[in-house]
């Protein structure tokens, strides 16, 4: 089954009513200036501000790969639409030091090698930042080529695990944080028989390496692994490799893909009758336009690891993550789509790169860049509070992320914070 773009939809917790530009704008600004607050290299707090009413300077430019088509597309066509919508909400007051911040962004087709083609020569032109997207494969590539000179890159891709004091950032928790989490959830549900089906792409291969990462901690001992299987993320059927979990018969499955192929496992469960199956899958697939596609061989019990944004804003306890939500959710249902990660993936890194540049200056450097994206403090996003270092280039943590279960038409939350009861 191919997956076609559907439509997005509204919340049940959003207001039908729409709002004025001028209102989304205003709101938007007001949750910016309040989540741009950071500590610098040197332990100094500061909050980012703008000089108020239009850019009028020459634009500053910021280069970014996202998947409009392709596998990833059901990500990377929101992404696209998120940045820009920040970018305009920004120029709408006052842009950075009076310049207007502009997107420019390319399609790179779910493929490495047009990635990297349209990567290099940003590379060799020097540009201090990409926004590199929007799922495993096309990401990698293009941070193979960054250099301790730069360009500072921020992957749109959960799953990558950027070396230390590397040029590079990767959005939303990791997965091992992933992990943790709906692990703890599933053991608090009494499963302790899983079974895993991967493709054999990046995010696959890193999904796996995740969770028998976690299961070697020591809370979930009692748990195990009872079969894996793999499949080529271009197959059109993996009734073979679900035939083998099926006689497994375990408790939970995991399945660890995102986009077109999550549709491959689906239609073969289907077929199979495993639709009774509690299932998991990451929160790259937590997409109302995906689910809803997909929704005559969706299992009766699907659930997700998902940030804070996929609460209800009355139900976020952070004042300051509560307000970067109302607003993200106010902006994209004001551009007619839905509310999820696959806007988020693309919003809080573009958001964090606004209050580098507010602070440092259009002037900065790649490495300048870094320095301060390494020194965040409780920086509030619709992720959760960004804590970042040296070694942490998510800057989250496992307490960011809720398991919610998608009842059909809405996610509702099905655990406390980190997979918790």
């Amino acid at each position: 089954m191919r997956i076609r773009d559907v439509g997005d939809h509204r919340p049940s917790w959003v207001g039908s009513s729409k709002k004025s530009r001028f209102a989304v704008f205003s709101m938007l600004s007001a949750a910016f200036l309040t989540g741009c607050g950071s500590t610098s290299a040197t332990g100094q707090s500061s909050t980012a501000t703008s000089n108020g009413g239009s850019a009028s300077n020459s634009p500053y430019v910021i280069h970014a790969l996202v998947s409009e088509t392709g596998a990833g597309a059901v990500l990377g066509s929101r992404e696209a639409k998120a940045l820009n919508i920040l970018a305009s909400q920004v120029n709408s007051t006052g842009g950075i030091d009076g310049h207007p911040l502009k997107i420019v962004i390319d399609d790179n087709r779910t493929n490495p090698a047009v990635s990297v083609s349209l990567a290099t020569p940003w590379i060799s032109a020097k540009v201090p930042i990409i926004i590199n997207g929007s799922i495993a494969a096309p990401d990698e590539a293009v941070d193979a080529l960054a250099s301790a000179d730069g360009p500072f890159i921020y992957d749109l891709s959960p799953i990558e695990n950027p070396a230390p004091g590397s040029m590079v950032f990767s959005a939303g928790p990791s997965t091992l944080d992933d992990a943790e989490a709906y692990l703890t959830f599933m053991k608090a549900k009494g499963y302790t028989k899983i079974a895993e089906i991967t493709s054999t792409d990046g995010t696959g291969v890193d999904g796996n390496q995740q969770l028998v990462t976690a299961l070697k901690l020591p809370q979930f001992s009692s748990m195990r692994l009872v079969a894996h299987q793999t499949f080529d993320p271009t197959a059109v059927n993996v009734s073979a490799q679900l035939s083998v979990i099926k006689a497994a018969n375990p408790q939970a499955l995991v399945i660890w893909t995102t986009g077109t192929p999550l549709g491959t496992v689906l239609n073969g469960m289907s077929a199979l009758g495993m639709e009774g199956v509690p299932t998991i899958t990451n929160n790259g697939n937590a997409s109302f336009a995906l689910l809803t596609h997909f929704a005559s061989v969706l299992p009766s019990n699907i659930f997700f690891p998902t940030p804070p944004l996929y609460l209800p804003p009355s139900d976020i306890t952070n004042p300051a993550v509560k307000a970067q939500v109302s607003a993200f959710d106010t902006a994209v249902t004001a551009a007619g789509g839905h509310p999820g990660n696959p806007w988020a993936l693309a919003w809080d890194p573009l958001n964090l790169l606004i209050g580098a540049l507010k602070k440092l200056g259009i002037g900065a450097t790649a490495a300048q860049i870094q320095g301060y994206m390494q020194h965040l403090t409780n920086v509030p996003g619709v992720f959760g509070l960004y804590n970042t270092s040296k070694t942490h280039h998510h800057g989250l943590a496992v307490s960011d992320i809720y398991m919610t279960r998608w009842s059909g038409g809405a996610f509702v939350q099905a655990s406390g914070p980190g997979g918790k009861p």
